[in-house]
């Protein structure tokens, strides 16, 4: 089986075309501020998690807001992790 590629160029001819050239760049899709719409998600889900589940723990075993007191700051460095994966991440878009 063969792959043949052909265009059509400005002036309607069919022509043969290189494959490699032929394939098209994605779009952009910067729609500006809706990509920071689930910013305050990727913050708030680890602290409410670790919370959550903190407090989960320290009931089902009695204790005295131990597990809250390792589940919470875990919670907080998560989001700060997130926020720093964001910023490379959009910083490396910009170069």
């Amino acid at each position: 089986m063969t792959n043949n590629y052909f265009e059509i160029d400005k002036n309607g001819n069919l022509k043969k075309g290189i494959p490699h050239l032929l394939k098209k760049n994605k779009p952009n899709k910067d729609f500006g501020i809706a990509k920071y719409m689930n910013m305050g998600y990727y913050l708030i889900i680890p602290i409410v998690f670790g919370i959550f589940f903190g407090l989960f723990l320290d009931k089902k075993f009695q204790t005295n807001k131990i597990f809250f007191s390792i589940f919470f700051p875990l919670g907080v460095f998560a989001s700060f992790y997130n926020l720093y994966k964001i910023y490379i991440d959009e910083r490396s878009k910009s170069n």
